[in-house]
C-alpha cells in the first residue's frame, strides 16, 4: 500500500484506435501542441467512511451510466479486490472525453484508474499484466478484446499489439495529428457489427501489404512513405457513409494539404496527418465545417511519446 501521499492521481491520453492501416493492432497516443491535455483523470485514496466510493466529475460526466455498479472504472477496482487486500477507497473519475467520440474514451478511464488503484496499493500488477486487465475490462465496451487504444494510453507512442504482446513502432517527429471531433455520439459496439463475419481474402492480404510496408518506412524513417501507406481497405469503406460529413472532410483536408487522413477509433473523430506548415489551415476547416453541435473541438497534437502519468499528492 502506499504510504508517500494521501492520493494518487493518473492521466491517460486520448489515442487513435485502428490508425487506419493497422485494423485492430495498431494505435497512437495523442498530445495537444497547445491547451489542455486530451484525456482523463482518477484520483485515489483512502475512503473517510470505511466503504468503497466513487465519484464522477468532468465535462463529459453526464454521458456516463448513472448506476455505480455499471462503470468501468467500479469495474476495475472490484477486479483489483480480486488481486489484492486493501482498505475502502475513494474513486474520482474526471471524465474529460467524450464518450463515442472514437478517441479511447473508455480505454482512458479505464487504463487511468487501473494505473491509479495500482500505484496507489503498491503496484502488484507488472506492465504485461496491467495492460491484459485493461483490455479486458475494455473488451466489455466493444464486445471483444483489442489492445489498440488501451496500449498506446498505457504505454504511449505508436504501439502494434498482439493478442498477448505489444511494441512501440518509432514515430516521425515532424507528425502533426489534426483531431476533429464533429460532437456526434458513435457505439463502438454499433461500428463494429456492421462489419462482415470475415473480409475477402485479396482484401486482407492488400491491408497486411500495406502494413508491413507502413512499418518498413517508420523502421527506415521514410515518413512521406509511411503517411502514403496509412490507408484503411477493410473498415473504413463500412463506416465512413455513417458518419456526418466524413467523406467531404476527407477529401477537402486531403486538398488542402494532409498527407493521410482517416477514421478514429470507429469514430466519428477523425484524424489527419500534416506538417506544421499545413496542420493550422487543415485545422481551420475543419473547425469551421466539421462540428454539428457545441460539444465538437478540433486540436493539434502530436504522437504523446509518454506512458501513463503517475503523481502522488
Amino acid at each position: 500500500m502506499n504510504t508517500r501521499s494521501t492520493t494518487v492521481r493518473a492521466f491517460a491520453a486520448a489515442s487513435i484506435g485502428n490508425f487506419s492501416v493497422g485494423f485492430d493492432v495498431l494505435g497512437m497516443a495523442l498530445e495537444p501542441l497547445e491547451g489542455a491535455p486530451l484525456g482523463d483523470v482518477v484520483e485515489v485514496s483512502l475512503a473517510s467512511d470505511k466503504q468503497d466510493r466513487l465519484h464522477m466529475k468532468g465535462e463529459f460526466c453526464a454521458f456516463l451510466p448513472i448506476a455505480t455498479e455499471a462503470n468501468l472504472v467500479w469495474h476495475c477496482l472490484l477486479e483489483f479486490r480480486q488481486i489484492a487486500e486493501f482498505p475502502p477507497l475513494t474513486i474520482t473519475l474526471y471524465k474529460n472525453l467524450p464518450v463515442g467520440s472514437g478517441l479511447g474514451s473508455s480505454a482512458c478511464s479505464i487504463v487511468a484508474a487501473a494505473a491509479a488503484i495500482n500505484a496507489y496499493i503498491g503496484s502488484p500488477l507488472e506492465k504485461t499484466a496491467l495492460l491484459e486487465l485493461c483490455g479486458r475490462l475494455e473488451g466489455e465496451v466493444s464486445g471483444s478484446v483489442h489492445l489498440d487504444n488501451v496500449a498506446p494510453s498505457l504505454l504511449g507512442g505508436l504501439v502494434m499489439c498482439a493478442v498477448d504482446d505489444c511494441q512501440q513502432l518509432p514515430v516521425s517527429p515532424d507528425w502533426q495529428l489534426v483531431i476533429a471531433y464533429s460532437g456526434e455520439q458513435i457505439s463502438t459496439h454499433t461500428m463494429r457489427a456492421i462489419l462482415p463475419a470475415s473480409f475477402a481474402p485479396g482484401l486482407v492480404l492488400k491491408q497486411m501489404a500495406w502494413l508491413h510496408e507502413f512499418i518498413a518506412a517508420g523502421q527506415s524513417s521514410d515518413w512521406q512513405l509511411a503517411a502514403s501507406k496509412v490507408q484503411d481497405f477493410l473498415a473504413e469503406p463500412l463506416r465512413a457513409p455513417l458518419i456526418k460529413g466524413y467523406l467531404t472532410a476527407q477529401r477537402t483536408c486531403l486538398e488542402i494539404g494532409a498527407e493521410a487522413v482517416g477514421i478514429s477509433g470507429s469514430g466519428p473523430t477523425l484524424f489527419a496527418i500534416c506538417n506544421s506548415k499545413t496542420a493550422p489551415s487543415v485545422a481551420a476547416w475543419l473547425e469551421r465545417n466539421y462540428s454539428i453541435n457545441s460539444s465538437a473541438f478540433t486540436r493539434i497534437c502530436r504522437p504523446r511519446l509518454t506512458p501513463v502519468t503517475i503523481e502522488y499528492l
